[in-house]
């Protein structure tokens, strides 16, 4: 008996693996695919001018292998430039951070489910600007397949955002995603997510310790590139509530508005592209 339902267990597992209605991320060995991002951020703390940025950044992830269902990847911001003001009328431009061409290692499912990450090889605080708590690039899909008859999904993943800054910023996270739309053969074409997150981001120098803590409503919308099955588009409206607790314990309370929008450039393979499901 216990046999039989191990078999049935495998076999509804392969089912769903090759039926090709069921969506999962398509990167392959060899993979690199590049993304502009246009990103707008408020933000306000008590006692101090609020703070107004637009920033462009140019974001390149590359699957340097594929072992079963696993993807190893490396997410690199490449360009970033931002306009920045005060509501006090100071203005000023960024054209770069010391971030630019730093590369982070995750490695994950193809549900886009992290299993490890690793930070870029710096031992001094870096990040990008705005972005400590960004989103990510490859959401958590279903564990089992994203299906147009299967609308709604739940994800609960405890993330470390190791692409935005170092130290990384943790995030408890719940994601509540669903099919927005279908292909006339029923392959997903667009998914959204709403998030509700808690996190912290804690650095610590040989001069002071500084903790930020936050809670995050976001709301996403991906558009998928069929092909080669990863984002082609991806919008997302960050509402993030914050305190930032000092080593002399005092504390300061802020938010930040974000809005985010981030469009697939290019896709190049170093040999012809195989989407595995």
């Amino acid at each position: 008996m216990i046999g039989r339902l191990l078999f049935l267990g495998l076999l509804s597992v392969a089912t769903s693996i090759a039926d090709p209605t069921c969506f999962r991320w398509g990167l392959a060995a060899g993979v690199r695919v590049i993304y502009q991002v246009d990103a707008a951020d408020t933000i306000a703390i008590a006692g101090e001018p609020t703070l107004f940025r637009h920033r462009e950044e140019r974001w390149s992830v590359v699957c340097d292998s594929v072992r079963g269902d696993t993807l190893y990847l490396r997410q690199t911001l490449e360009r970033y430039t931002a306009q920045e003001s005060t509501s006090t009328g100071d203005r000023s431009v960024r054209a770069t951070v010391p971030w630019i061409g730093q590369s982070a290692q995750i490695v994950m499912t193809r549900q886009g489910w992290r299993l490890q990450s690793f930070s870029p090889a710096t031992d001094e605080f870096s990040g990008v600007p705005g972005g400590v708590f960004g989103p990510s690039l490859l959401v958590p899909l279903d564990s089992g397949c994203v299906q147009c008859n299967r609308t709604q999904w739940l994800v609960e993943r405890r993330d470390t955002l190791v692409e935005y800054a170092y130290p990384p910023a943790v995030l408890e996270r719940m994601y509540l995603a669903s099919v927005d739309s279908c292909a006339p053969d029923r392959t997903p074409l667009k998914i959204s997510v709403a998030e509700t997150s808690r996190g912290m981001h804690y650095v610590r120098t040989a001069e002071f310790a500084t903790g930020t803590y936050v809670s995050i409503l976001a709301h996403g919308v991906i558009e998928l590139e069929p092909h080669w099955a990863v984002p082609a588009l991806l919008s997302f409206a960050q509402h993030i509530r914050f305190f930032i607790e000092h080593d002399n314990n005092k504390r300061r309370h802020g938010e930040q508005r974000t809005s985010l929008h981030a469009r697939l450039v290019t896709v190049s393979a170093s040999e012809t592209p195989h989407r595995q499901r």
